[in-house]
């Protein structure tokens, strides 16, 4: 998605309001419901002609449903179908909802369009409380109702939203790997909005769909018709709502044949086609029983991921105690690396920032704990160079409340002290307790933590083996998910991959020794980083030390941590605070060398190696087989320092991958995340 038109920011919807109240899109002339009920427009349509309520009632316990959706629009549709799922689908069910859409609301104009339907508040209202704070093209995606209903949605002009989601845009693996089971085939009218209803754009949706899916819209135009047809999808005709005489409605009889990928000659001259390493195609594991190595942030949030979708789940820890290693600072910042310039690196940062606002709101909200606290965190300007990177970044993402560029006024008045400069102001965000935030997630009966040194993995039949420093059987599973950081370096599967240890120590300091501290009233980030108080001390670092993986605390360190601290908070330390009155801890993180995470499927590196040795001679060889996993292996690591922002929207991604989940991520970021791209660039350059 680095082409032009995926690096122009998208244009929200411009609305006029009739004087019913109704929304208008200026831009295509046309309501966005019907001024007839717009809700009972919604069930006629779309839930009545789908059989959702019968086919909801029939899944068995723990099934999980797709729906896809052209035009989000003020999201009634969605409101409409979350309604009817609460009623009528197992109570442990998961409802997948993927909608995409061109212009969309501003939070404002979707809270008034839906104030017209009050029998949706409860939904509307955590619609409205998960709506992205920036609503930047791409996918974001919404965990609602405890997570048992998750909103994918995707801004972004229809064709290439959606054709972002497949698997691979190669013709022999162009599907969903879970498809979707019923279509609400929506947005403005065929004449006022042509775009959404071309025959390309058909054609992806079954591409997309799962066995029997079914679709309705409430048009009968009958190029719409002649397109699904085209497309594979039996189509009626049934009586419209309201004054429109038809709808239609239907069903994909038999998805599409793919082409065989030996109907592609493997050469290395180029044909054009997206080489498919990343696809994945073992059949997703039903859920039943998984183990986590690592009870870090990584671990403890796939172990819950995993236990909150049925699975019996054994957490191994080496150590005493959970997140002992690179997650256990007593106070993290949540903050992630955001970019005036366009590229895999500044999409993923976003989009990991986004989801991890939504994902630690209730860590802050929670009056019985103290997990950390919504302070807001200020990324400190270190000179005019950042000061003009920081202004287009906050035009470019503060438009709907994200972050707001400050002055040293401004900024040194939020922070309760005086600062040498301005900076950018994220009021949503804060400080966490990641010791505390890992122990809450184990709090699930279906997880069981247990000490242990896993030293060894074997694959036995469809188990994978993990055993101890004896040999021993720790445990068993057809699921194993590596999350234990620098050292997966010691496991044969993984060693090939290219972590990296990087040792950061961080400093603490009594208020009693630094009092001025006590008015700093919110969380501080620059070349190092500091939260308020708590606990009467303060914290601040961190080092930063690649491929040295000791941790024994360091005086030096703590000179170089006040040192640092000092720079970007002249006034906030006493002059002869020396670093013996610093106390602190030092913790290895596992970082990548492109500084993005690891997660997916392990390779099988000697297969993968034989299937795109062609890339030797030509780095975009035609080669049409896809990639090779160990299967039930995978990993979730290379977090650096930013574990706290990346690792819950990573979670997501790992649970689309070992489950056959929708997935949270455009394709092009799932490959820059995937766990097989430096074998593939290695492979490329010679090297591997």
């Amino acid at each position: 998605m680095n082409d032009p038109e995926s690096t122009r920011p998208i244009r929200t919807a411009r609305i006029d309001w009739t004087r019913g109240g109704q929304p208008r899109a200026r831009d295509f002339d046309d309501v966005y419901f019907s001024g007839q009920g717009g809700l009972a427009e919604s069930r006629h349509v779309f839930l009545d002609h789908n059989h959702l309520a019968e086919r909801w009632r029939a899944l068995p316990p723990g099934g999980d449903f797709v729906i896809g959706e052209t035009g989000f629009g003020t999201g009634l549709n969605f409101l409409a179908a979350w309604q009817l799922w609460r009623n009528t689908a197992p109570r442990d069910g998961m409802l997948h909802f993927i909608s995409v859409e061109r212009h969309p609301l501003t939070r404002p104009d979707l809270e008034r369009a839906l104030a017209r339907f009050p029998e949706l508040g409860d939904q509307a209202s955590a619609l409205l409380a998960a709506w992205p704070a920036d609503l930047c093209r791409g996918c974001h995606r919404l965990p609602l109702a405890g997570g048992r209903l998750r909103l994918t949605l995707v801004l972004d002009e229809a064709l290439s939203g959606l054709e972002s989601l497949l698997d691979s845009a190669h013709p022999a693996h162009r599907r969903l790997r879970r498809g979707v089971d019923a279509w609400f085939l929506d947005g403005f009218a065929p004449s006022r909005n042509p775009d959404m209803w071309r025959p390309e754009l058909l054609e992806t949706l079954g591409a997309m769909s799962a066995p029997g899916a079914t679709f309705a819209t409430f048009t009968a135009a009958g190029a719409v018709r002649r397109g699904l047809a085209a497309a594979g999808f039996t189509v009626h005709t049934a009586p419209g709502f309201g004054h429109k005489r038809d709808m239609l409605y239907g069903c994909l009889e038999q998805a599409p044949a793919l082409p065989a990928v030996s109907d592609f000659k493997t050469s290395p001259y180029p044909n054009g086609l997206e080489q498919p390493w990343h696809v994945d195609r073992t059949a997703p594991r039903p859920p039943h029983r998984a183990v986590v190595v690592g009870g870090g942030l990584a671990g403890c949030h796939a172990a819950r991921a995993l236990a909150d979708r049925g699975l019996d789940v054994t957490l191994i820890e080496a150590r005493e105690d959970l997140a002992q290693g690179g997650s256990g600072n007593e106070q993290g910042v949540l903050y992630a690396r955001l970019s005036a310039h366009h590229g895999h690196s500044a999409r993923f940062n976003l989009a990991a920032l986004l989801f991890a606002l939504r994902h630690y709101a209730p860590f802050w909200g929670d009056p019985e704990q103290r997990f950390g606290a919504a302070c807001g965190v200020l990324h400190l300007a270190g000179g005019e160079r950042e000061r003009r990177h920081q202004a287009v970044i906050a035009e470019r993402h503060g438009r709907q409340g994200l972050c707001q560029l400050l002055d040293r006024e401004a900024a040194s008045e939020l922070a309760g002290m005086d600062l040498p400069g301005g900076g950018l102001w994220f009021q949503q965000s804060g400080w966490l307790a990641p010791p505390g935030i890992c122990r809450s997630l184990v709090q699930h009966p279906n997880i069981r933590v247990r000490q242990g040194h896993v030293r060894r993995l074997d694959k036995q039949q469809n188990n994978w083996l993990l055993h101890d420093e004896h040999d021993e059987v720790l445990a068993r599973a057809p699921l194993v998910v590596l999350a234990c950081a620098h050292q997966l370096d010691g496991f044969a599967a993984t060693v090939g991959l290219p972590i990296q240890p990087v040792r950061g120590q961080v400093s603490r300091v009594l208020l009693d020794q630094a009092p001025a501290a006590r008015a700093l009233r919110t969380a501080l980030c620059g070349d190092g980083y500091l939260a308020p108080p708590a606990d009467g001390a303060l914290c601040f670092g961190a080092s930063f030390l690649p491929d040295d993986a000791d941790t024994s605390l360091r005086t030096a360190e703590h000179v170089e941590n006040l040192a640092r601290l000092r720079q970007q908070v002249p006034g906030l330390l006493p002059a002869d605070l020396e670093a013996s009155a610093c106390s602190g801890r030092a913790a290895v993180r596992c970082a990548t060398r492109d500084r993005l995470p690891l997660v997916g499927p392990v390779p099988d590196a000697p297969v993968m190696a034989a299937r795109y040795q062609l890339l030797g001679k030509n780095a975009r060889a035609a080669i049409a087989a896809p990639g090779a996993v160990l299967p039930g292996l995978y990993v979730s690591a290379g977090y650096g320092s930013r574990g706290l922002a990346y690792i819950p929207l990573c979670t997501e991604l790992l649970m689309a991958a070992m489950l056959g989940e929708p997935p949270p991520l455009d394709r092009a970021l799932r490959r820059a995340l995937h766990p097989a791209r430096f074998l593939v660039r290695d492979l490329a350059r010679g090297s591997a």
